[in-house]
């Protein structure tokens, strides 16, 4: 077999930067729910509209799916539902000075404005990981009142109208011992949802300018009985603690997640480090528990999304957790792990158990080495099945074992290599019908664009993911403009990360699909496989320079002179050409 070098080598070839992204600001409230502000800790979302009045905040729990009639749906998945709204109101006429932003580090939403009369107006929100609720805060230097209501998802269209109708048993919207209290129960029971209900409470606090609210599935072998008492202990010890003591628990742990990587990016578009960040941002919040996301992360605003907003095995999911490993948040493929379990009971899903995701696990062991972990996996890595065998006659098989890495058959087998090559540019320069192409496409494109050393075609794809697939909260789209989806979340953060630097077992290349425009930049905290860490790759120009460190401690630094063809073998990393540190 070929070595690293020689695998690259068969390969055909296309032809001072700013601080990373840690805020995603916009100047206006969300035009609608799909361009809201984001927040959410794995379980609980919110979705922050941003008005000034009148706001709107969309609620959502990552288990609330409405169960379908098992005898009509021919096996359709339960649609993903949005809990309820949460709806505030405050005295405010005029107003200016307008922002919204979404802090990645801390994963607050923030709306603020001045006032007709000068004076500063500002509420925040977070879902808390520690305590599992989401809480709110207004900062009004007027000291204006406020109120807030749990109200009903409008109905919208005859879809919703009917899922409304056939899938809600009752429910009750008021008061309950001083609490804001909602209730809805589901009228069908099947075999693979054991989800009844659930309720959302908020407990107001300090003058109403702080609020709490936590949401709890009711099991469908509980359906009698009552969460509320334990949601109200829980409630009242957050207003007893206050907005500042749950983000100060809370921000550590967010703040931990988020800093691990880090991209900054001198080019013409400064959008792309933004987006990066904001896909990261978008993953972490949709993950936690036993919970991985689904096709809107954990976020919902209506009864039912035209695709139910359900979960994609094929596709999809593999394509929004790709960043987990390189990312180094392999702690999370615990939580694939758990849902893949759960999952695997459910016959609708079952008959989707391709190859993938197991392979993503795997991929999990890969990036770490972690030999309890393999032996974990194994009997599902059995269970499922192997890897489908390639051929030239097959574009789209060539395109998808690219997307998930570069497999060994490629590196002996010259008709692969072109036949990928030809693909991948058939589809990226638009031959055929490409208008309707989707973010899950153009993620699979550019990934196998990468593998391919093909950077013309990789900055096309990502040009485009960048141009179009991206709400004004910082959310990403399905397709063009359209369809609230977290494919490009997932996806784009790792298709910048592999135009930049490519590693497996054997050895790794840097810049293999760099785009010319990016002059420079710098990337951290990569995770690679092998157990290699990549604490740092910058570069200038033709210059660069990365810093690996290996599982033992060491710490390698490499740059163009001592890596040729920007391709270092691991076996060499002890050689005389190479500066090492032990710190």
């Amino acid at each position: 077999m070929k070595t690293f070098a020689a695998v690259f080598a068969s390969i055909a070839v296309s032809t001072l930067c700013a601080a990373p992204a840690t805020i995603f600001k916009a100047d206006a409230p969300a035009q609608d729910w799909r361009h809201s502000s984001l927040t959410g800790n794995g379980m609980l979302g919110a979705m922050v509209e941003g008005r000034i009045p009148d706001e709107v905040i969309h609620l959502s729990h990552s288990r609330i799916y409405m169960p379908m009639d098992p005898n009509l749906d021919n096996g359709a998945r339960d649609p993903f539902m949005g809990a309820c709204d949460l709806k505030i109101f405050t005295d405010i006429q005029s107003w200016s000075d307008y922002k919204r932003q979404t802090v990645f580090r801390s994963g607050e939403c923030v709306v603020e404005a001045i006032d007709g009369e000068g004076r500063q107006y500002r509420r925040r929100v977070f879902a808390s990981r520690p305590d599992g609720l989401i809480a709110i805060k207004i900062e009004d230097e007027a000291n204006r009142e406020a109120f807030f209501a749990l109200d009903a998802l409008p109905i919208s269209g005859f879809g919703e109208a009917r899922i409304f109708e056939t899938g809600v048993r009752r429910f009750e919207v008021g008061k309950r011992d001083g609490f804001l209290y909602y209730r809805c129960e589901f009228s069908n029971r099947n075999p693979w949802n054991d989800i009844s209900g659930y309720v959302v409470a908020l407990a107001a606090g300090k003058g109403k300018k702080e609020a709490f609210v936590d949401i709890v599935p009711i099991l469908k072998d509980s359906i009698t009985s009552d969460p509320f008492p334990a949601m109200r202990r829980r409630l009242a010890a957050a207003v007893e603690s206050g907005y500042e003591a749950l983000l100060s628990r809370h921000a550590p742990a967010m703040e931990a997640l988020f800093s691990r990587v880090s991209f900054s990016l001198d080019g013409d578009d400064q959008r792309i480090a933004h987006y990066f960040s904001c896909g990261r941002y978008n993953i972490i919040s949709s993950t936690g528990g036993e919970q991985v996301p689904n096709l809107q992360g954990l976020w919902a605003a209506s009864w039912c999304e035209p695709w139910g907003a359900v979960y994609k095995e094929s596709g999809h999911l593999p394509c929004a957790i790709s960043f987990y490993n390189r990312g180094d948040m392999t702690e999370f493929n615990e939580c694939l792990l758990k849902w893949m379990d759960r999952k695997g009971k459910d016959p609708r899903h079952a008959h989707q158990r391709t190859w993938r995701l197991p392979m993503r696990l795997l991929d999990g062991y890969r990036h770490t080495l972690d030999a309890d972990w393999r032996k974990r996996i194994d009997p599902i890595l059995e269970d499922y099945g192997k890897r489908p065998d390639l051929s030239p006659d097959d574009p789209d098989g060539l395109i998808d074992a690219l997307f998930d890495d570069y497999p060994k058959a490629f590196a002996t087998n010259e008709t692969l290599v072109a036949a990928a090559c030809a693909a991948v540019s058939s589809r990226v320069d638009g031959e055929g019908d490409a208008t309707n192409m989707m973010a899950l496409d153009y993620v699979r494109l550019g990934l196998a664009a990468c593998k391919l050393r093909d950077a013309e075609r990789a900055e096309k794809c990502l040009n485009k993911l960048t141009d179009g697939f991206w709400t004004d909260g910082g959310g990403s789209f399905h397709a063009l403009g359209s369809a609230f989806n977290m494919d490009a979340s997932g996806g784009y953060p790792y298709l910048v990360s592999e135009m930049l630097v490519y590693g497996d077992e054997e050895g790794v290349r840097f810049l293999p699909a760099k785009p010319a425009k990016w002059r420079s930049g710098k990337i951290k905290g990569l995770l690679l496989r092998g157990a290699v860490r990549l604490d740092e790759l910058s570069w200038e120009g033709d210059k660069w320079r990365a810093s690996l460190r290996f599982r033992d401690g060491t710490l390698l630094t490499l740059s163009r002179e001592n890596a040729p063809d920007n391709l270092y073998i691991y076996e060499k990393k002890k050689s005389s050409d190479a500066v090492q540190s032990d710190d």
